[in-house]
């Protein structure tokens, strides 16, 4: 179950560099809560597919160039998976770049994504975000 829940969470990573986001829909709960640190760009607490793929993939896409979500390791216990990484991009007005570590974590349910909590330092995604 560790292994088919890691691969469950591999696959959300992929998917989303890769920009497939029928995909996505296929790993996610319906229902799911996606909630994101204060201080991110766009933080909000997200409820369902639509608001994630809305308001958090599409946010991401569209202010940042070349975002990238990288997945080095993974963890299991249970019904919940962290994932430890980075982020990086480059901000579309600015032009400054970042890259910062993360961990999330994932709680499954039934084969799907039921929920995201994000723990990352926002601070240097922030200073991108501000002009000189």
């Amino acid at each position: 179950m560790k292994q088919k829940n890691i691969a469950l969470v591999r696959e959300l990573y992929s998917s989303f560099n890769d920009g497939n986001d029928s995909h996505i829909i296929q790993l996610l709960s319906q229902d799911i809560q996606w909630n994101q640190m204060d201080g991110f760009p766009g933080s909000r607490r997200c409820l369902g597919i639509s608001e994630v793929l809305g308001h958090v993939f599409a946010d991401l896409r569209s202010e940042w160039m070349d975002w990238q979500s990288v997945a080095n390791e993974f963890f299991a216990d249970g019904d919940t998976v962290f994932v430890k990484g980075y982020y990086s991009g480059i901000h579309r007005l600015t032009q400054k770049a970042f890259k910062v570590p993360f961990i999330g974590e994932y709680k499954i349910h039934e084969g799907r994504i039921s929920e995201f909590n994000q723990f990352t330092d926002t601070y240097w995604i922030a200073q991108a975000m501000v002009a000189d």
